[in-house]
C-alpha cells in the first residue's frame, strides 16, 4: 500500500504542477520557490461494520475524474499511510467504493464522494476520511506541529473528526489525576474539524471526551502513552452510540 500511495501521490503532484506551470506570469513578476508538504492519510470513515475498505484517488483540482491516479487499494478503516510529499496545489481526493481500481480507472459510478483540498507549501498534515458534525463524510486536514518538544516532553494533539457536537477533552496524568484534581486539565470546546495541541512531560495519560453542551461522557482513552519526542494525534471518529471510537497516529518529532 505504501508503494501505491507514494507513487499515486507522485503523480497527482506531478501533474498539478504540470497544470500550475502552464499558467502565465504577471508581468515583471519572478517564480518563487516553494516547499513541497508532508501528508499523510487517513481512514476515519465507518461507513459499515466490516472493515469500511474503500479506495483513495486524487488529481488535480478540475480535472476529470478519470485521469485521478490510485493512492490506496483496499484502504481499511483506522490506518494510516504516508507521509508523502506533495507540491503546493489544489487536490481533488476521491473516496471510491474497493473494487474501483479493477479496471485501473476510476469511474465517477463507483466516487462515494470527494472533496478539493489545497496544500499549502512547507507544511506537515494529516489528512483524514471522516464524518463531519452532521454526520455526512468529508476529508479534515489537520497541521502536525513537528517542532521540537522540551527535554523529557512530547506533544499530544486532540482532534475532532466525529459526528459529535462540540466536545470538552479531559487530559490526566496517569495515575495521579485519579486521587489528585490538580492532574488534570480541560481543552476545549472544540468543534469538527478543530484540534488542540498540549506540550507535556512524557508518560500515561487518561483521556476523557464529554460533550461540552451536556457535559455527557462519550468515550475514553485510558493510560495513553506519550513517548518524549513524539507527537500523539489522537482523532475522535464516529458516531457516539454507533461507533465511535479513537485513531492514534504517532509522529517523531
Amino acid at each position: 500500500m505504501r508503494t501505491k500511495l507514494t507513487a499515486g501521490l507522485l503523480a497527482v503532484a506531478t501533474l498539478a504542477g504540470a497544470a500550475i506551470a502552464g499558467q502565465p506570469l504577471a508581468s515583471g513578476a519572478a517564480p518563487k520557490a516553494s516547499a513541497p508538504s508532508k501528508v499523510y492519510v487517513i481512514h476515519g470513515l465507518p461507513l459499515d461494520d466490516k472493515g469500511t475498505k474503500v479506495d483513495v484517488y486524487a488529481g488535480a483540482a478540475g480535472g476529470a475524474v478519470g485521469d485521478a491516479g490510485l493512492l490506496a487499494d483496499d484502504f481499511t478503516f483506522k490506518h494510516v499511510a504516508g507521509p508523502v510529499s506533495l507540491a503546493p496545489a489544489s487536490y481533488t481526493v476521491y473516496i471510491a467504493a474497493p473494487t474501483a481500481d479493477d479496471d485501473g480507472k476510476l469511474s465517477a459510478s463507483e466516487v462515494i464522494f470527494s472533496k478539493t483540498l489545497d496544500v499549502p507549501s512547507g507544511k506537515n498534515l494529516s489528512a483524514i476520511a471522516s464524518f463531519d458534525g452532521s454526520g455526512k463524510p468529508t476529508i479534515n486536514v489537520f497541521n502536525n506541529s513537528t517542532t521540537k518538544a522540551p527535554a523529557g516532553g512530547g506533544r499530544v494533539s486532540i482532534r475532532h473528526a466525529a459526528n459529535a457536537p462540540a466536545v470538552n477533552v479531559d487530559l490526566g496524568y496517569y495515575p495521579w489525576n485519579r486521587t489528585f484534581s490538580f492532574f488534570n486539565r480541560r481543552y476545549g470546546p472544540a468543534e469538527n474539524g478543530q484540534q488542540a495541541d498540549v506540550t507535556t512531560m512524557a508518560g500515561r495519560y487518561d483521556v476523557v471526551v464529554h460533550v461540552a453542551g451536556s457535559g455527557a461522557r462519550v468515550a475514553a482513552v485510558p493510560r495513553l502513552r506519550v513517548a518524549a519526542n513524539q507527537l500523539t494525534a489522537v482523532y475522535a471518529v464516529g458516531t457516539p452510540g454507533s461507533n465511535f471510537g479513537f485513531i492514534i497516529q504517532r509522529i517523531n518529532l
